[in-house]
């Protein structure tokens, strides 16, 4: 006898795959914000990692040095470009040795020719492309948020506080912040306490017209007076970004890690995190209000300078923004609260303010 056996064919009939389809897309529904939101804690632990390392470093400084590093110093202005470094060098160049950047360092601190071309020991002004120091990206300067952009020299993400001020930012008389261009301050002039006065909080870097990594520049030098009105540049319909038709930096925020002037180094705790930064009377090293910002959702990281690293909300209060930030005749030698709420006073090294949490 003969037998034949016959398989039987089981083919997946349109309506079960549909259902298939249905089923992926409401998992991946449910698993894209988890996924979203791991990496966006991901991102900002590495920030805030990156500002204590930073906070170690100015501790491990000021230990050696008995003070704490300029916000913006020098060796001079040379006859050119390359003869000299300006004085515009950021604070950052000093913590070199004690990020682990020791060989950067000593390339830095060294005479040297290379290419052919001439440098000084501290190297040629921070715009100078060509000097391979100024292009080495260290990432401990960087927020993973931030993408690259298309530039030769290296950038950063961290700026030194110089308190609540907006005049005589490059050059000032006294000192308002823990920092401030030119000065070096000690431990023991900081009297409102070094775990309630900021030592760098997160800038941005230029994309598109994003607050956080622009400046409005070349604004009227009565801005510097009235926080208001610089806080009047944000685009009504996008809050995120400057107003139409307001002139923005060809740089950005943070555009040269090795430059300390305030474009690029330096904020103030005037207006709060993510608004507008205004520069007044030009676009590079002249006084203004420059902010703190981040792309991280509802404000920015700060590391204080006892090495603590805590997150500031954009809602922190900033007390009256009509009023006009304090001058050195003002805060020096009496102590003088901020106006600017919470956020003034943990700007301030001396101000006298008691802050009850932020």
């Amino acid at each position: 006898m003969r037998f034949k056996s016959q398989s039987s064919r089981h083919g997946v009939t349109w309506i079960e795959l549909v259902v298939v389809i249905l089923v992926i897309i409401v998992l991946a529904a449910l698993l894209l914000p988890s996924i979203r939101t791991a990496s966006e804690a991901a991102r900002r632990m590495q920030c805030q990692n990156n500002l204590k390392q930073i906070g170690l470093a100015i501790r491990n400084y000021e230990d050696f040095h008995k003070h704490l590093p300029s916000a913006m110093a020098g060796t001079g202005i040379g006859p050119t470009d390359l003869g000299g470094n300006a004085n515009r060098l950021s604070g950052l160049v000093a913590l070199l040795p004690y990020l682990e950047q020791s060989r950067l360092w000593e390339q830095i601190s060294t005479a040297t020719t290379i290419a052919g071309v001439d440098y000084p020991a501290m190297g040629p002004a921070p715009w100078v492309e060509d000097y391979p120091p100024w292009q080495t990206q260290l990432p401990t300067l960087l927020c993973p948020n931030w993408p690259e952009p298309e530039t030769k020299l290296a950038r950063t993400n961290y700026a030194f506080c110089i308190g609540d001020v907006s005049r005589a930012v490059h050059a000032p008389q006294a000192q308002r912040g823990a920092f401030a261009c030119g000065m070096f301050t000690k431990l023991s002039s900081i009297t409102d306490g070094i775990s309630n006065t900021i030592a760098l909080a997160e800038i941005g870097n230029r994309q598109d017209r994003l607050l956080s990594g622009q400046v409005a520049i070349n604004q009227p030098a009565a801005m510097l007076d009235a926080p208001i009105d610089c806080l009047g540049l944000r685009n009504t319909r996008r809050p995120a970004q400057y107003a139409p038709n307001t002139p923005l930096s060809t740089l950005g925020r943070g555009a040269r890690w090795v430059d300390g002037a305030a474009p690029y180094g330096l904020f103030a705790t005037i207006l709060p995190p993510n608004c507008p930064s205004c520069a007044a009377g030009g676009d590079e090293a002249v006084d203004g209000i420059y902010s703190s910002g981040s792309l991280h959702t509802g404000g920015a990281t700060c590391v204080f300078v006892d090495g603590s690293v805590h997150f500031i909300s954009d809602n922190v209060d900033t007390g009256d923004s009509t009023r006009v930030p304090p001058t050195s005749e003002q805060f020096t030698p009496q102590l003088t609260p901020s106006p600017f709420g919470i956020w003034g006073a943990l700007g301030t090294a001396d101000g006298g303010e008691v802050t009850n949490g932020y």
